[in-house]
């Protein structure tokens, strides 16, 4: 019926106009006071929060490496140790190692003070090794091989280095391990006599990292160079598939997964917390889950530096982070539910002039029918202003009763005075008239008459309304409608006839329900003329109403009137037109000339059609 600027309920009109909205003003300046508040105190507190948990973390990273450092070097340290002072006995003269029960003793007792070496040997030019080994049960034994029938041994003697070197790893096939040796070249007198060796156990090196680990999160390892694995718990108990050729498994294919994907670019990431200067480390995601690896180069034990570290799943150490995060969503849910108290807080205060407003809006559109009364506040004013309102509701329905609520709906959204002025316009008026009224009227009760004519005008009403008519009055059991003003509908005539044949549908079907009742069925006499009238204000000074008169008026009246002579026998429905109208009408409409007739008022005869219905 009217289009609403404002839907009930709305923060904002449909249309904007540059003003603020009660509740959005509200509900915001509540909802920004909460969050300045709360979340610059929980802004702040995560910010110390994470700062202080990064710290804590990185320290405990940098301290959990250096410790494993400072373990392998420890555990190495003492070879290199073992192997100079061994060295520096031959060389002084003080120890022949030819004299075996003298050189045996001086083996032995090196090997005893030291249980992470694995045996300690001495290589003389000819090939022969004499050595100190320990064995299960912590025996130390003494023994001598031959080595001059191995390629292994010769190419070494025949290049070996002037300085003390590591030995990279190697493997020994009759104690089915690898071996890792710290080795001192012997010079007595400028002249090479041999070499002394401590060596360390790759097997026992496993188990000492896999010790140095126990308790704590992650996995320690060491890695020779960058592509193979010198030292993991998984090689404690031996490792398969070593060989002369590969003495250390590789990195790809190593049985921990994890470390195997330490240099994999995919899903790889940099740390947030703080290395010192000399370690490195990264997070990759493997399988759906982030691994964290930390490690340092240490250079000195062989040709290609140890890379010691540890990698641990996030989840191990990510319990400082859970309590934070933690905090962190019980603060912002605190957060949220202040937000949202603030904002129901607002709309609460702000509903009574929403709901005043809407209700407004629809007063001002005449929707009297969709108002409901707006319930009474807490607030003195805004309940002082709820009572009024309600009484000048109650007033308005009575004078919606009474009042063409199309007319002023109409002219409301035109605007000013101007168009409620008189003027004269090219109209289509309607007249309806039921046929042989005042005989049913007789038999019927004043309830009942009253009970007829206002069910009888909610149809024809109902039509002419549906094609946007104006019921301007109705006289008696008569009904005087118009289209044309105050808009301008060219299609005018056409919307009356619709709206006529409209009542005729109408009528039959209600005279159904007549007959079906034992009732008798009416009939309906309708007169449509297309033509000049005067439209505007009229009435005296103190009660006007906005209708047409003239001699269009007349002619449709007439012609209501005409139908009661030309079709005397009646039937439900004869709507009768003018020339003027049928004029106007499409190729859907079929009107049938009735004739040409005098009508009253008018002098000649004009041509009269009968409308099908």
């Amino acid at each position: 019926m009217s289009i609403k600027s404002e839907m009930p309920g709305r923060l904002f009109p449909a249309r904007w106009n540059g003003r603020l909205s009660i509740t959005v003003t509200l509900a915001t300046a509540i909802s920004l006071l909460v969050l300045v508040s709360v979340g610059g105190v929980l802004g702040v507190g995560m910010w110390l929060a994470n700062k202080n948990t990064l710290a804590l973390m990185s320290a405990n990273a940098n301290q959990s490496l250096a410790n494993v450092v400072d373990r392998i070097e420890r555990h190495l340290l003492p070879a290199e140790d073992q192997a100079r002072f061994i060295a520096e006995r031959i060389e002084s003269g003080e120890f022949d190692p030819q004299d075996r029960a003298t050189f045996g003793r001086l083996l032995t007792d090196g090997l005893a003070g030291v249980p992470q070496i694995e045996s300690i040997s001495f290589l003389d030019p000819g090939l022969m090794t004499f050595f100190a080994a320990r064995y299960g049960g912590g025996r130390i034994e003494l023994g001598k091989v031959d080595h001059s029938d191995d390629p292994r041994y010769r190419d070494y003697l025949a290049s070996i280095p002037e300085e003390p070197h590591w030995v990279p790893p190697y493997w020994i096939e009759r104690h089915e391990g690898t071996y890792f040796s710290r080795v001192y070249p012997v010079r007595r007198d400028g002249t090479f006599v041999g070499a002394a060796a401590a060596t360390a156990s790759i097997r026992e090196l496993s188990s000492y990292v896999r010790k140095v680990g126990k308790g704590g999160p992650g996995t320690r390892f060491v890695l020779y160079g960058s592509d193979r694995v010198l030292a993991h718990p998984l090689m404690a108990e031996g490792y398969p598939g070593l060989s002369l050729e590969k003495p250390l498994p590789g990195l790809e294919a190593f049985r921990d997964a994890v470390l195997a994907a330490i240099w994999r670019e995919q899903g790889r990431s940099d740390l947030v917390i703080a290395l010192v200067q000399g370690t490195n480390g990264h997070s990759v995601r493997i399988g759906g889950d982030d691994h964290v690896f930390i490690y340092r180069s240490l250079d000195g034990f062989g040709p290609e530096p140890l890379m010691v570290g540890v990698w641990f799943h996030v989840e191990d150490v990510g319990a400082e982070f859970r309590r934070m995060t933690i905090a962190f969503i019980v603060g912002l849910g605190a957060l949220v539910l202040s937000v949202v108290a603030a904002v129901i807080l607002g709309r609460r205060i702000a509903r009574p002039i929403v709901r005043f407003s809407d209700a407004a809006a629809k007063v001002r559109e005449l929707n009297i029918g969709e108002i409901g009364e707006l319930p009474g506040s807490a607030f003195r004013e805004l309940d002082r202003q709820a009572r009024s309102f309600n009484a000048m509701l109650s007033a308005l329905r009575w004078f919606e009763l009474y009042v063409p609520s199309k007319i002023v709906e109409r002219l409301v959204k035109r605007g000013g005075m101007d168009d409620t002025m008189s003027s004269e316009r090219t109209i289509t008026v309607m007249f309806t008239d039921i046929a042989g009224f005042s005989s049913v009227a007789e038999h019927l009760s004043a309830p009942a008459v009253a009970a007829l004519v206002n069910r009888h005008f909610e149809i024809v009403a109902g039509c002419i309304e549906s094609e946007e008519g104006t019921v301007d009055k109705f006289i008696g059991d008569s009904v005087m409608a118009f289209w044309g003003a105050p808009d301008a509908q060219p299609d005018a005539a056409e919307r009356a006839c619709r709206a006529a044949l409209a009542i005729a549908d109408g009528i039959r079907a209600e005279n159904v329900q007549r007959r079906a009742q034992g009732e008798a069925p009416l009939g309906i006499r309708i007169g449509i003329h297309t033509g000049s009238a005067t439209v505007g204000n009229i009435g005296a000074p103190g009660r006007i109403n906005y209708t047409i008169i003239g001699d269009a008026v007349n002619v449709g009246q007439r012609l209501e009137q005409l139908g009661k002579t030309l079709y005397p026998e009646g039937g439900e429905t004869t709507v009768l037109i003018s020339a003027a109208t049928a004029a106007e009408l499409g190729p859907d409409f079929h009107p049938e000339s009735a004739g040409k007739h005098p009508v009253k008022g008018r002098a000649g005869e004009i041509d009269v059609f009968r409308l099908g219905a």
